[in-house]
This record gives C-alpha cells, sequence and structure tokens, in this order.
C-alpha cells in the first residue's frame, strides 16, 4: 500500500465467506491501476471468514488489505464507520460483501466526483446476475422508500440516463471522507437498513450535496444475502421518519414524468407509473400476429406495459400454461394496483389450485376496496400532497374525482 492510497474500499462482513471470497477477488480484479486500500470488517464471523479472509486479503492485496475485527455483530453502520475512521484515503468506497465488480466499474465513479457540480456522493448501477436492474437510485412517495425501475432490463432507456438523486444505497457508494464525516457519518441507530437513506439526506438537505448514480459504471449485487438483512425493518422505517422526514420529497411522478411515464395513483392512494397510452398502442402495433414467445421477450423488455401482459395471461392460460400465466398475473396486479385487478387475480388463482395466493389476492382486493372508499383518508393524502409539488397534489386531486364519480366513496 503507497503511504497515501487515493481510495479507501470498506468492506463490512458477517460470515458469507464464498460471496466474501467472490467480491474480493472480483475487486483485485477490477481495481488494477487503481491506487486503494481495502478493509473489511468482520462483524463477529463465525464461518470460514473467521479463518480464511486474512490469508485472502493479504494473498490478494499484500499490504493494501487491513483486518478489522468485532467480536460480536454490531450492525451496518457502526462496522462502516469503524472502517471510515481507520481509512487512510480522502475517498471512502462502502461495499458490500455480496456485490462483484465488472470491467471499468471505477473509474467512472472516480471521474464523476470531479465531473458533476457540488457531488456528495455518487454510486453504480447496480444489476441482479440476470442483469436486470437492482439499483440506479432510491425514490419516494408519501409512505414509501424504494429502488426506482427495480426489475427493469439493463437496456432500457431510462436505465441508461444519468440522474441527480435524493439517496443511494451503501452497497456501493463512493464519497470523500471529509464529506462523510461532516453529514454525520452513518447513524447507528438503526439496524441494517435505511443508514444510507439517512446519510444521503443529510448530504443533499442540510450540506446542499447532489448524489448521483453513474450507469456507466455497473456492479452485480446479490442483494439481501446477509442473515438478518431485514429484521429490523419496523423500527428502522420509525427512525427515518423522525430524523429524516421533513427532508423527504416525493419525487417517483417526477422521475417518471421525466423518462416518459404517466404517473398515477393506485386505490391504495400511492404514487405508481404507467405506460402512456400511445406507448401502449405502439407495442400492441409491434406485437400483432407474432407468436407468444416474441410478445413475452416484448413484455420483458417493457417492464410497464400492462396490456401486453393482460393478453397474454387469456393466450397462456388457453395453451395450458398455467403457471407462466400467473408469474403475469402477479406482474399485472402489481403495475394496476386496483381492487379489481385484484378480485380477478383472487379467482385466476383459485381456479389454479394456488389457494395460499388466492386468499392473499382476497384479503388485498379488502382493502384496496375499503381505502379507496374512505374519502377521509382521501382527503388526508391530498393534504399532504398540497405540501408537495403542484404535478402530485393534481395527481391526487384526479384520483379523488375519479373514486366520486364512481361513487366508491361510502359517503357517495
Amino acid at each position: 500500500m503507497s503511504a497515501s492510497p487515493q481510495l479507501s474500499v470498506i468492506i463490512p462482513v458477517f460470515n458469507g465467506w464464498e460471496m466474501t471470497r467472490d467480491c474480493l477477488n472480483s475487486l483485485r480484479e477490477h481495481a488494477v491501476g487503481i491506487d486503494c486500500e481495502v478493509l473489511v470488517v468482520d462483524n463477529g464471523s463465525t464461518d470460514a471468514v473467521s479463518t480464511e479472509l486474512e490469508p485472502l486479503g493479504r494473498a490478494l492485496f499484500g499490504a493494501a488489505f487491513r483486518l478489522l475485527r468485532f467480536p460480536e455483530n454490531c450492525n451496518f453502520g457502526p462496522a462502516c464507520n469503524a472502517g471510515a475512521r481507520a481509512a487512510a484515503a480522502p475517498l471512502l468506497f462502502f461495499l458490500n460483501n455480496d456485490t462483484l465488480l465488472t470491467p471499468g466499474c471505477l473509474p467512472p465513479l472516480l471521474r464523476a466526483l470531479d465531473d458533476e457540480p457540488s457531488p456528495g456522493a455518487v454510486g453504480p448501477l447496480l444489476l441482479y446476475p440476470d442483469r436486470s436492474v437492482q439499483h440506479l437510485g432510491v425514490s419516494f412517495t408519501l409512505e414509501y422508500v424504494s429502488h426506482l425501475y427495480r426489475g427493469f432490463p439493463i437496456d432500457h432507456p431510462a436505465v441508461r440516463r444519468r440522474r441527480k438523486l435524493q439517496a443511494l444505497t451503501a452497497a456501493a457508494l463512493l464519497l470523500p471522507k471529509t464529506i462523510f464525516f461532516d453529514a454525520g457519518a452513518f447513524c447507528e441507530e438503526y439496524r441494517n437498513g435505511f443508514e444510507d437513506v439517512d446519510l444521503c439526506l443529510q448530504l443533499r438537505h442540510r450540506l446542499g450535496f447532489t448524489l448521483s448514480c453513474i450507469p456507466e459504471s455497473v456492479i452485480i449485487h446479490l442483494e439481501g444475502r446477509s442473515a438478518g438483512r431485514r429484521d429490523g425493518e419496523i423500527d428502522n422505517n420509525a427512525v427515518l421518519g423522525r430524523r429524516c422526514g421533513s427532508a423527504i420529497i416525493p419525487d417517483m411522478h417526477l422521475h417518471g414524468a421525466k423518462d416518459g411515464f404517466e404517473p398515477f395513483i393506485s386505490d391504495a392512494f400511492n404514487i405508481c407509473l404507467r405506460m402512456k397510452a400511445e406507448d401502449e398502442e405502439a407495442l400492441e402495433a409491434e406485437a400483432a400476429g407474432r407468436d407468444t414467445d416474441f410478445r413475452l421477450a416484448l413484455a420483458r423488455r417493457h417492464p410497464l406495459w400492462a396490456g401486453g401482459r393482460a393478453k397474454l395471461i387469456a393466450d397462456l392460460e388457453k395453451a395450458g400454461k398455467g403457471k407462466e400465466a400467473m408469474g403475469l398475473f402477479h406482474e399485472l396486479a402489481a403495475l394496476r394496483m386496483t381492487a379489481e385487478i385484484h378480485r380477478e387475480a383472487a379467482l385466476f388463482m383459485a381456479a389454479h389450485g394456488e389457494r395460499a395466493a388466492c386468499a392473499f389476492y382476497n384479503r388485498r382486493c379488502a382493502e384496496l376496496s375499503e381505502r379507496r372508499s374512505d374519502r377521509a383518508t382521501a382527503r388526508k393524502y391530498l393534504r399532504r400532497a398540497e405540501r408537495c409539488d403542484a404535478f402530485l397534489r393534481k395527481l391526487y386531486d384526479e384520483k379523488i374525482r375519479e373514486l366520486s364519480d364512481k361513487r366508491l366513496f361510502r359517503d357517495s
């Protein structure tokens, strides 16, 4: 390791030896030419990490490898903060051990910190092993935090656009060390979730920095392989709301509109996205007269194509391909988010002997019907939207008029 490396790669680890081994091997292969040190923070691992990690790290990185070891699991935030305090470089690259680097992924991130205006942090495009999107930034609605365009194919135009965001995942996050600590580092109240969202909101809202996803940089993310990854979700949501609620701006509708989609409000009063009518019609024309395989491939390239999925479900069922049709019905219900489509899904699942799925959709149908029939709930969401942008206020106002015109409110 040089006396002053350019980059400190910080990898928190709790068990998962095979993942950790593969991550380090990919880092060694694809960080050639970059002056970096590698700090692995072991959260009290009890599997082969405890014995095999240090020999492998030394073999791969020599003196540039350092191991920090806790006697027990202190969780993601404290482990990353310990690594950051020990880091010798001016730049920190937080990296999950369930990631695999790809050729040329680091230089675009490093360049972006110089090229972007007021850069606070940058992150890569994270893909599942099947090359669909796992993460290209975090988006917000009035209630939910989610990965924008999760499941989209890598070649979709919306995926390849560089965009400013309110938050990025710390599964692969690059930022200057001074900025990291100016923002307060990772808040240690969280338990393996939302530490990164909180940090990014501090960077953006309190310090005025920008955050960008750099799609020229691609890293594979296996996601969710760590034990206990989602155990603290309820408490983490509460901490995020208390610490950052006033800093969060609903933006899914803004991203969607900019990318050529049509935002709408679901029966759950949440922001959703759909294709514009003219784009659905263009796909229908492209699919006309083509076989099922062609139309399935077309649907995979266009994850918001609801009309195409509806027709494919009918065709697949006629062809006796109930399992394939069920998969598409799950996607269709998630896209349309209406009580009616959930009722249809329940009937479909019952006809195919899927009792658990039938019960789920019946329950969701009842919940959506109850929710959309409550005028007081609708007005509550409208009041929240009125504190946001005019576009969002318009979407909620249109939804209330729609429900009123259909006489779906209980007091209609």
